[in-house]
C-alpha cells in the first residue's frame, strides 16, 4: 500500500490533466525560445530513437511554426507550448498531420501571443463547431515518449514533469464507455483513460520508460533549466 502513496498525493496536483492542458496569462513571462537545434531536437524526442530517422519538424520560428525538417518518414514532431515555460513535445502519424496538428499549431500560438486560456478555448471551439478541425480520419497514434515532457498544470499552477505515453486517437470517445479514469489510472498503471473528450479527445497509456535523450543533451546545453517537479506513475519504496 505504501508504494502507491507519492502516486495517489500527486492526484489532486494532476486533476487538470483530465481536463484540458491551460495557459494562464497571470504567470506568462513571454516566450522563452529554444534554439532551432535545440527545438528539434525536443520534438524528435518524443519518438522512440528507432522510429526519429526521416521524421519531419515544426519549429516555433519568432511566434509562429513553421515546418524546418521536412522528413520521408510517418511522423511528424513538434514542441507545444501551454505556458512560456512548458515545452510538450509529440510526435503523430499520418493520421494527426490533418486533423490534431492544426489546433496544436493553432492553440500554441495563440498562448505563445500571450492570449488568455479561456479566449483560446472558445477559439477551439468554435473551429471545431466551423468545420475548421475535424477529427483523425483513421486509428493512429502520437507519441509523447520524451524526458522533457515538461507541461503546465493548471490545477497546480505550476509546470511539471510529466511522464512518458502514448497517445491513440479517440474522436468522441468517453471515460464512460471505456471505463477510464485518472484516479483508475493512477491505481493501475497501464490501464487507459480518454484525455480531452471529443473531436480531438486521445486514449493514454503510460510508458515504463523514456526514449533516448541523448540529442536533446547535446542540443540543448543550458536552455531548458532544471526539470520541473515529477509526476512520477511509478514511485520506489
Amino acid at each position: 500500500m505504501a508504494r502507491h502513496t507519492p502516486f495517489r498525493a500527486s492526484l489532486a496536483a494532476l486533476a487538470g490533466l483530465a481536463g484540458i492542458l491551460s495557459f494562464d496569462s497571470a504567470l506568462a513571462f513571454g516566450p522563452k525560445p529554444l534554439t532551432q537545434p535545440c527545438e528539434i531536437a525536443v520534438a524528435r524526442s518524443a519518438l522512440p530513437e528507432r522510429l526519429r530517422e526521416g521524421a519531419s519538424v515544426y519549429a516555433l520560428v519568432g511566434n509562429h511554426y513553421q515546418k524546418v525538417v521536412g522528413g520521408a518518414g510517418p511522423f511528424t514532431c513538434i514542441v507545444e507550448r501551454n505556458h512560456s515555460d512548458s515545452v510538450v513535445p509529440q510526435c503523430m502519424d499520418e493520421a494527426g498531420i490533418d486533423s490534431v496538428l492544426p489546433a496544436i499549431i493553432s492553440r500554441s500560438e495563440m498562448s505563445v501571443a500571450g492570449m488568455e486560456f479561456d479566449a483560446i478555448e472558445q477559439a477551439n471551439r468554435e473551429r471545431m463547431a466551423n468545420g475548421t478541425y475535424r477529427p483523425a480520419a483513421r486509428p493512429g497514434v502520437s507519441y509523447m515518449m520524451s524526458d522533457y515532457n515538461y507541461t503546465y498544470v493548471p490545477s497546480a499552477r505550476q509546470v511539471m514533469k510529466v511522464p512518458p505515453h502514448v497517445m491513440f486517437y479517440a474522436p468522441g470517445l468517453t471515460n464512460a464507455q471505456v471505463g477510464g479514469s485518472l484516479s483508475g489510472m493512477i491505481e493501475n498503471i497501464g490501464t487507459p483513460f480518454v484525455f480531452r473528450e471529443g473531436m480531438h479527445g486521445y486514449l493514454i497509456t503510460y510508458t515504463e520508460h523514456r526514449a533516448n535523450p541523448n540529442e536533446v543533451a547535446q542540443a540543448c546545453r543550458g536552455q531548458l533549466g532544471e526539470a520541473p517537479p515529477s509526476f512520477d506513475p511509478f514511485p520506489k519504496g
